[in-house]
């Protein structure tokens, strides 16, 4: 590898952001999709205890009525669940560190402050990026670490160069380890 590649590489990077609660809920979206687990059958547990007693009270009715009541009480049951997982996401997104950050990127480490918060992650082979729309976000060993919003970046093209940064430098400390 030549001098100037090799100072490419580890030239140290420096991103100022602004996190907030809209960008831990994005995070949360990575992290816990609506359809998986539990959340899969909420709609059902909330739908069909009233599903039940429509059919017990209507089952004497025309079938307009019947199905005004089906409608209505699936409908409220799809938004009561919609507000439970809501509920939860944000309950969850409050344990994100958000408002004004700063970070470094240099060599294998990514250093800084978000909201007050101190971050210290290496760049390990355990550290994985996701990224979205609008986010980058570093998640370690399943839990997460940092959110970096797209506006810390010059564009998508910029932070996917830093995600891809990061990556490698990960694979670059899995190779060091694994060489002993």
């Amino acid at each position: 590898m030549t001098d100037a590649a090799e100072s490419a590489r580890t030239a140290p990077r420096h991103l100022v952001f602004t996190t907030t609660v809209a960008d831990a809920l994005a995070l949360e979206t990575i992290l816990k999709p609506p359809d998986r687990g539990w959340r899969s059958v909420l709609g059902y547990a909330f739908a069909l205890p009233p599903l039940i007693v429509v059919s017990w009270l209507t089952r004497e009715a025309e079938w307009p009525v019947w199905f005004a009541a089906f409608g209505l009480a699936g409908v409220a049951a799809w938004q009561l669940a919609r507000l439970v997982l809501r509920v939860e996401r944000v309950r969850a997104a409050r344990h994100h560190p958000v408002g004004a950050g700063q970070v470094e990127f240099s060599g294998d480490r990514l250093k800084g402050t978000i909201g007050g918060v101190v971050v210290d992650i290496p760049a390990a082979p355990d550290v994985r990026v996701e990224t979205d729309a609008g986010h980058l976000h570093i998640v370690d060993d399943g839990q997460p670490a940092l959110i970096l919003p797209l506006s810390a970046f010059a564009g998508r093209a910029d932070m996917a160069a830093f995600a891809a940064a990061f990556e490698s430098a990960g694979q670059r400390t899995q190779s060091i380890l694994g060489s002993d």
